[in-house]
């Protein structure tokens, strides 16, 4: 069985999904720190909507418009976590999620 390079991609990305929100979430941890793993997951969600989106053929432009809207959830979370000004939950879960969105849309949309 041989692995495709995106696939390996994917597996790396999930494996830096997983470690990334374990810390999003460590509870009492330094404010830095959250701050720098909920901006490495804001990152994470928009590599994963990038290559899912252009992985696409560009014919099936409404699974395209699909897989490029998942970058909105990350938008709605990085807007509260600039108004509430500090370690928000629902902004972590909005990032997360566009994440899972964009693996799940590779995985279901390919």
């Amino acid at each position: 069985m041989v692995l495709s390079p995106l696939f390996t991609l994917y597996v790396v990305i999930v494996f830096s999904f997983i470690v990334t929100s374990v810390f999003m979430f460590k509870p009492k941890g330094n404010e830095t720190v959250h701050i720098i793993f909920f901006w490495l997951a804001v990152a994470l969600s928009c590599l994963v909507t990038f290559i899912n989106a252009t992985s696409l053929p560009i014919e099936e432009t409404n699974k395209v418009i699909a897989a490029w809207c998942g970058l909105l959830f990350s938008a709605v979370g990085i807007i509260i976590r600039m108004i509430s000004g500090k370690t928000n939950a629902v902004a972590n879960v909005l990032v997360m999620l566009s994440t899972v969105y964009g693996c799940a849309g590779y995985f279901l949309l390919n």
